[in-house]
């Protein structure tokens, strides 16, 4: 390359790069052009016609932006509201479980009145002769059975072989006792024996407990005895531990065996223990 060629492309850069100075005319033009737009804004109000162009021009595009927001906003909305609703069910579910248990305690305590009731007027003499125990064990032997009360024995008033009954008649008797409970024989344990008289033909005989299913029999009854089954069986009161004339049971069976001296009289105690809670102990 020749020394000419290089003094053109120095030349051709340095004209490239040189900044000129803004000329007197062209300045004094853009002076007067700017104050000229001055003025007519002022004068015509364009700015303000201008803005509100571009705004007809963007709004459709403000509300592109508006729809996720607003779609945004009511999602969060919902979710609150449905959180809310939860929250409310909660509180319902949780006052209508308590009140589901206030109304068991209502019907429990209802029960036991209406047992109290019955347990009480089955008293043929007066309340005073008696104490109330509350169930507290009930044995599931049912060759042995026995049952222990819950009783205030402050004045140790309940004392042994006393009768225990209830609102289904006579259930027992005491075999032993403490300051606060009491244990009871039940009136089918084989051990237990009752002196009863028959409801129509007035026959005098003795109950024992068999210990199978509340099941008993009469002992000794001849087979002259016109005893006859479905006939109701009562204390008699005879020996003083049983006070007379309670419900004991029913006679459901009568055989007269050839090989054997007297009848098999087959009894049934209609006292469920299993149902009740509280019993009346024969303290007079």
């Amino acid at each position: 390359m020749s020394e000419g060629d290089h003094k053109v492309s120095r030349i051709s850069s340095e004209a490239i790069f040189v900044e000129r100075p803004l000329s007197s005319s062209k300045f004094l033009t853009s002076l007067i052009l700017c104050l000229s737009l001055i003025v007519v804004d002022l004068k015509f109000d364009t700015s303000n016609a201008f803005r509100g162009y571009l705004q007809d021009i963007l709004s459709p595009l403000y509300n592109l932006v508006e729809v996720p927001l607003t779609l945004i906003e009511s999602f969060s909305s919902f979710v609150t509201s449905k959180q809310e609703l939860r929250e409310t069910i909660k509180e319902y579910q949780e006052d209508n479980n308590k009140l589901l248990v206030i109304n068991s305690q209502l019907v429990e305590i209802t029960r036991r009145n209406s047992e109290l009731d019955l347990v009480w007027n089955s008293a043929q003499i007066k309340k005073e002769a008696y104490l109330l125990g509350q169930k507290k064990f009930l044995s599931a032997n049912s060759l042995r059975p026995r049952m222990v009360l819950s009783i205030k024995n402050d004045n140790s008033v309940v004392k042994i072989n006393q009768a225990v009954m209830s609102s289904g008649g006579i259930m027992g008797k005491i075999t032993s006792v403490g300051r606060n409970s009491a244990e009871v024989m039940m009136v089918h344990d084989p051990r237990s024996m009752i002196p009863i008289i028959s409801s129509t033909t007035r026959i005098h005989a003795v109950l024992q407990g068999k210990g199978l299913k509340r099941f008993g029999k009469l002992i000794n009854i001849k087979k002259t005895a016109k005893l006859k089954e479905g006939e109701d069986l009562y204390s008699s009161g005879l020996g003083g531990f049983f006070p007379p004339n309670f419900f004991v049971g029913k006679i459901i069976s009568i055989q007269d065996k050839v090989d054997d001296e007297f009848l098999e009289v087959k009894v049934e105690f209609l006292g469920i223990p299993e149902e009740q809670d509280f019993f009346l102990i024969f303290t007079g």
